[in-house]
């Protein structure tokens, strides 16, 4: 009995200097031609990002949960809208400034 050998893994791990290190598929061109796309993602700053955002989140949340077991008054609607108006005038200096 012969032993045949597997065909090659068309994945690989490269590094490339528009993404960092992605993992990347080689696939036929005329077949991704017609599928819109080369099947290559970054998986370490998607990670990271999706890591930093989910950590901001949390923070927030713990954040304003505190804020308002302390003062139950900031659920005042008035209090809500007042805030708010900060927050935005804040924003909108932000991006005013050059």
């Amino acid at each position: 009995m012969e032993k045949t050998n597997p065909k090659p893994s068309s994945k690989r791990l490269l590094f490339d200097r528009r993404y960092g290190w992605v993992f990347d598929e080689w696939k036929d061109p005329s077949e991704e031609a017609l599928a819109a796309g080369r099947g290559m993602f970054c998986i370490v700053p998607l990670t990271k990002a999706f890591l930093k955002t989910a950590t901001n989140s949390i923070d927030f949340v713990a954040r304003s949960t505190v804020k308002v077991l302390e003062k139950p008054d900031l659920l005042d609607p008035r209090q809500l809208q007042a805030s708010l108006k900060d927050q935005f005038s804040r924003v909108t200096n932000i991006i005013q400034k050059p």
